[in-house]
């Protein structure tokens, strides 16, 4: 879903990313795996029952999930390719979330929790899109009412699950290679460019 099919306005510098998703996460299995910082450790062993729980809030609401996503969070060896200079980890909602139209599936937080990252799925998820808010907002345990819910709470950063990751891959591992001077991501210049300048 690009940003003028989407309900939100504000967005996250917009980048070329390194990999073209496939649907399948080819690209990331090609990557390295990571016994430190991988974002799937910490919750590991809750994500099969969050998952399940999500599927089924989904089929309640009559929304498909993207294939994609419910790939990813089936196959926890590709988590392993995914790691976070900031502690980031997968958390997934139990429910999905009504908003605007569409509705909001929380599945990665920061270590603090001071950052989320959410699926934005139009009413019939036929199409998606990925925020991020500063706000936790999940349907069984939330400080908000919905109504209270705004587009401006989020930032809006790209238009598939796939291409979200693909991003955050390479963005963590510069942090990587800048902080623990681990070799840059072997990636075209052009876009190694984009993420280091």
């Amino acid at each position: 879903m690009q940003i003028e099919q989407s309900p939100f306005q504000n967005t996250v510098d917009q980048k070329e990313v390194p990999y073209t998703p496939d649907g399948r996460f080819d690209w990331l299995r090609s990557t390295p795996e990571h016994a430190e910082w991988a974002i799937g450790d910490r919750r590991q062993d809750a994500l099969p029952a969050q998952l399940e729980s999500l599927v089924a809030s989904a089929r309640e609401h009559a929304v498909i999930l993207p294939p994609e996503f419910l790939l990813f969070f089936g196959d926890p060896a590709l988590h392993k390719h995914l790691r976070s200079a900031n502690g980031d980890y997968l958390s997934l909602a139990e429910n999905l979330l009504p908003f605007e139209n569409g509705y909001l599936a929380r599945f990665l937080s920061d270590q603090q929790d001071s950052v989320h990252w959410y699926l934005y799925l139009n009413s019939d998820g036929s199409d998606s899109c990925v925020v991020s808010s500063f706000e936790y907002f999940d349907a069984d345990d939330m400080d908000y009412e919905p109504e209270e819910i705004s587009v401006n709470d989020f930032h809006y950063w790209l238009d598939s699950f796939e291409l979200f990751f693909s991003r955050y891959w390479i963005e963590h591992e510069v942090m990587f290679a800048q902080c623990d001077e681990t070799p840059l991501p072997d990636v075209d210049q052009r876009i190694l460019d984009l993420y280091t300048r």
